[in-house]
């Protein structure tokens, strides 16, 4: 697995008044030969229309080696921000890298760093580790999956099984429910949902696997379902019901509580919805309550993580009518935080929309870091070819800070429109979509680890 090493520039004291943004391109921004090997320096920003490629860095230094580019370091730098002037040159102990940078609050400052390709260590390796393959061939979108008495369960989720979509092909829902149980070396069959269902918003509970919504083709459920582990097969219990037909929503655990966002309700086509509701586990009979909203759009396939008492909700799709009352889409790249005191907080935008990113976000609880794997960058929707791949970033929510950066390792395999849940010390992806209408099998953990 390909990673990159992360350089933390310096500031100069030297004032700059005079700033000139570089164009976007995919050629080297200037060169340096250092011990006889040619090395240079590229911008990683993301141009629209073009397939991101990890790490999408404001600028990244690579080796060159005939007609082959191998990046090697990128600084850390807010993503997206602006550079300029850009100059690589060799000293005594390497690589000296200097440029300006003009950050998302327009702040331009110069900036410098040195890197020495023979004595750089990359991200460390191996955190990442793979499960037996998911049985529902070719894999499926928008499954349920998550962990109840140490046993991983995985259910329902759709598929195109004949043609793509843009060829006439037909979406069909399931409703199997697998289980993997620890040492096993293949899921097992271990019961059926009551109907197909997928695109549920999906938590793990000590109680079972709490299933919220979600949809069978044309049709939305407002129906919960508990999924409990019984030694031999899954369970399923009603759970309180939603108040409202919902799919494509997020729900987190925090301090007892089951917090649910977003969502597309029915109609003519999917509309986003702007409903935040809290189901209290110490008092479920009482059913859902309704909070106040975020103050930003209505949005669904968006993040959502709980960190120290406090929910965060991140990007999202908003479908809403337009003037003239056929569907009007908008990426989001807006970010949110919910306190305990119900009051909301925005934060620094995302670089990019992350769109059907893996939710709830895993988190490091010790340090407050929120993981956000991937998503859909709405500025390439329509300008990319089919065949082209879901971006393998991995952004990086300094909760304390409030500052976005990038994780120096891709996903090995990304994927969007499937849940995510944690087991022990790692994070689990079950299945999922790779590319448009393209599913995948595969299943995979993530062990967050120290800061490379």
């Amino acid at each position: 697995m390909e990673s990159v090493t992360l350089l933390r520039p310096v500031t100069l004291p030297t004032p700059t008044t005079d700033f000139a943004p570089l164009p976007l391109q995919a050629a080297p921004f200037a060169y340096a030969d250092w011990q006889g090997v040619r090395y240079a320096v590229r911008s990683g920003r993301r141009i629209t229309g073009t397939r991101p490629v990890f790490p999408s860095a404001v600028l990244l230094i690579g080796r060159i080696d005939g007609d082959r580019w191998r990046d090697l370091a990128g600084v850390d730098e807010t993503p997206e921000s602006d550079v300029g002037r850009v100059g690589l040159s060799v000293r005594e102990k390497g690589l000296h890298l200097s440029y300006q940078l003009r950050g998302p609050d327009g702040r331009v400052v110069a900036r410098e760093v040195t890197f020495n390709p023979s004595a750089s260590t990359a991200a460390p390796e191996g955190r990442w580790s793979q499960l037996p393959d998911f049985p529902q061939a070719p894999g499926v979108a928008g499954v349920i999956a998550g962990v109840h008495q140490g046993v991983l369960m995985a259910a329902g989720g759709a598929n195109f099984p004949d043609r793509m979509p843009w060829e006439g092909g037909v979406k069909q829902y399931y409703d199997r429910i697998y289980a993997l149980r620890p040492g096993d070396k293949a899921w097992t069959e271990a019961g059926r949902l009551p109907e197909p269902r997928g695109y549920s918003a999906v938590v793990s509970l000590p109680d079972g696997l709490l299933v919220l919504g979600g949809e069978n083709g044309p049709t939305l459920l407002s129906d919960s379902l508990l999924l409990q582990w019984t030694g031999t097969t899954v369970a399923i219990r009603p759970a309180p019901a939603l108040p409202a037909p919902i799919t494509s929503a997020v729900a987190v655990v925090s301090e007892g509580r089951v917090y649910l966002a977003g969502g597309y309700a029915p109609g003519d086509y999917r509309v986003s919805r702007k409903e935040f509701w809290c189901l209290d586990l110490k008092s479920p009979e009482a059913g859902w309550k309704p909070l106040p909203t975020w103050p930003g759009a209505p949005r669904a396939m968006a993040v959502i993580a709980a960190w120290n008492r406090s929910i965060y909700l991140l990007s999202g799709l908003d479908i809403s009518p337009g003037p003239d009352g056929k569907a009007q889409t908008t990426y989001l790249v807006d970010a949110y935080r919910y306190d305990p005191d119900g009051t909301w907080t925005r934060l620094p935008d995302l670089p990019w929309s992350v769109i059907a990113a893996p939710s709830p976000a895993p988190v490091d609880p010790a340090t407050g870091r929120i993981f956000v794997l991937g998503g859909v960058d709405g500025r390439q929707v329509g300008k990319m070819p089919r065949e082209g791949r879901v971006p393998e970033d991995i952004l990086v929510l300094d909760a304390r800070a409030g500052t976005w950066r990038l994780w120096p390792q891709p996903w090995p395999q990304s994927v969007v429109t499937s849940p995510t849940f944690a087991h022990g010390q790692r994070w689990h992806f079950i299945s999922g979509e790779i590319k448009a209408g393209v599913r995948t099998t595969s299943a995979w953990t993530w062990e967050i680890g120290a800061e490379p």
